[in-house]
């Protein structure tokens, strides 16, 4: 393509230099509302310039071969200039392209004779720039690119590591959450001395804590506590010293407590967060004997209760083990199991009772902030 745009350039020139016209005819510079359209595009401006370059060298070849030293220079676009997108630069080599061409209009008539020995001088110049072009465009465009895939493997590594961060954060290590609501299994052995009538088996519960001190302003180990617990009771009637059948009856019972507190963290690390939980609150509980409607126990006290829980850092197991005491103290009457069995009928464990817990809890929601 580019031989066959040549081959018709040098006919153009034959014929025009001999009439002392110019071989190409420079338009005028693009109007206000064309210039957007280079201004937008770095190609198009880029062909822009390189046309005002060629036309200013044909000219210039023109008078050169017509034996006219040229009054204006030719000057060689840098890349700099072609990738600044000003329309000064465009207008710069638009004036060299028109000067050339009055230089042109204003010359005598040349002899056809050093058309024909000049000719291949002027061949060669063009081939030899737009060679060198491209090359130069070439090796910078290469450039460039090598740039924008360094580039763009540094965005890569370091949006790699910030998500590893953002995964490790809020997937993997949970050790500096917040934990806003849990739910705990939890069993309980009552420690009692109940004059060989009264026994217990450890029996279950179930634990939820809500963490309020975010949200009211306070601490942020702040917890309210609700627990439900149904004890195993047992009363054994033994009235012969040698007795072997004793009989015994189950109680029913239900006992409920609120109580407020807070969670102290002793030690944290990637492996292990422990710590101690330690409440106050209120308990209330009633019951009857199974089938007995002639048995009766209602007691309600202060609670103090003190535990030790550990667990796993890890976000993906967000659970925790814990294990304690916990303190009853009635300050205004005991704790009586009542029945009608004759010899039994109240059985007091006194005003404080202590029990052994133990129990697992699920942190259902937890939070950075």
């Amino acid at each position: 393509m580019k031989s066959k745009i040549f081959f018709i350039f040098l006919i153009l020139v034959s014929f025009l230099i001999m009439g002392a016209k110019p071989i190409i005819e420079v338009p005028d510079l693009p109007q206000k509302s064309e210039l957007e359209m280079y201004e937008d595009s770095e190609g198009l401006f880029a062909m822009k310039i390189m046309e005002y370059y060629k036309m200013a060298v044909a000219l210039e070849s023109q008078l050169k071969l017509s034996e006219i030293t040229p009054l204006t220079k030719v000057l060689q676009p840098t890349y700099e200039e072609l990738e600044d997108m000003d329309f000064k630069i465009m207008r710069k080599y638009h004036k060299i392209a028109k000067s050339l061409e009055g230089e042109v209009l204003a010359s005598p008539e040349s002899d056809r004779q050093i058309l024909l020995e000049k000719i291949n001088e002027l061949e060669g110049r063009l081939r030899d720039t737009i060679a060198i072009y491209t090359i130069e465009m070439g090796a910078v465009r290469n450039q460039m690119l090598d740039l924008m895939i360094k580039r763009l493997r540094e965005i890569e590594e370091k949006n790699s590591e910030n998500l590893s961060l953002i995964i490790e954060q809020n997937f993997v290590n949970c050790k500096d959450y917040i934990t806003w609501l849990s739910i705990g299994g939890i069993s309980k052995t009552f420690i009692i001395s109940g004059n060989d009538v009264v026994r217990n088996d450890p029996g279950i519960g179930i634990q939820v804590a809500f963490n309020a001190g975010k949200m009211i302003g306070f601490w942020n180990g702040f917890e309210l506590k609700y627990e439900y617990f149904a004890p195993k009771f047992f009363t054994q009637y033994q009235t012969q010293p040698e007795q072997r059948n004793i009989p015994r009856d189950q109680w029913n019972i239900n006992a409920n407590s609120i109580s407020a507190g807070g969670k102290a963290v002793l030690g944290s690390s990637p492996k292990l967060v422990h710590g101690l939980n330690i409440n106050l609150g209120y308990m209330w509980s009633d019951g009857r004997i199974y089938n007995r409607s002639d048995s009766r126990l209602n007691w309600d006290a202060a609670l103090l209760s003190l535990e030790y829980f550990a667990a796993s850092p890890s976000c993906k197991f967000p659970f925790e083990i814990f294990g304690g005491i916990s303190v009853y103290n009635s300050l205004s009457r005991n704790l009586l199991f009542q029945t009608s069995i004759p010899g039994f009928e109240n059985t007091d464990l006194g005003r404080t009772i202590i029990s052994a817990n133990v129990g697992l809890r699920y942190n259902v929601w937890r939070s950075p902030f």
